[in-house]
């Protein structure tokens, strides 16, 4: 990728994400947003995930009872915090004018299975701990700039803050009958 290409792109991160900050410094309603997910598991431990226009599959290794055809939840979940970490850092360096060669995280959690097979009701079912490691490639090297990207890759990302704090969440569980279905 050239880097003419590379800078077109800085500013156009830089100016949609100055639109958004203006327009909600204008109308501060505007700052709340619904994000939504519906999923629908189609066979085995297979789940067929809809969000907005994309689809994809979230499934179980074979070692836990799937079939391998996706990643399963708990890996989604990392790969959604990777992804929101590497898009923190481009959006932020965009506005702040720091040229980026790449981002990469590596980010994983353990889990103890004993949780979620109900072999123990003192394990918590999801991750243990997570850990990750982020390398910014740039060529900026204003020391003030750098710690102002490390502050909101640490600060403002939004899955981040979603793994380290607690999020209100309440829901329903209902059950549906079965509908037979006369053959005439």
């Amino acid at each position: 990728m050239s880097k003419s290409l590379k800078k077109a792109e800085q500013e156009h991160i830089a100016n949609a994400v100055g639109a958004v900050i203006n327009q909600m410094k204008d109308n501060p309603e505007t700052a709340n947003v619904v994000f939504k997910a519906d999923s629908t598991l189609s066979k085995g431990l297979q789940a067929d995930v809809s969000i907005r226009q994309f689809k994809l599959v979230s499934d179980e290794p074979k070692s836990l009872g799937g079939t391998d055809m996706g990643p399963n939840p708990v890996e989604l979940i990392l790969g959604a915090f990777a992804a929101c970490q590497e898009i923190v850092i481009a959006a932020y360096a965009s506005v702040l004018g720091i040229p980026l060669e790449q981002v990469k995280v590596t980010a994983e959690g353990e889990v103890d299975l004993r949780g979620f097979f109900n072999v123990s009701d003192k394990v918590r079912p999801g991750f243990k701990n997570i850990t990750f490691n982020t390398e910014i490639t740039t060529s900026e090297e204003d020391p003030e700039k750098l710690e102002q990207i490390k502050f909101f890759a640490l600060n403002r990302c939004p899955v981040l803050d979603i793994l380290e704090n607690p999020v209100p969440t309440e829901g329903t569980i209902t059950f549906e009958p079965v509908t037979s279905e006369v053959s005439a």
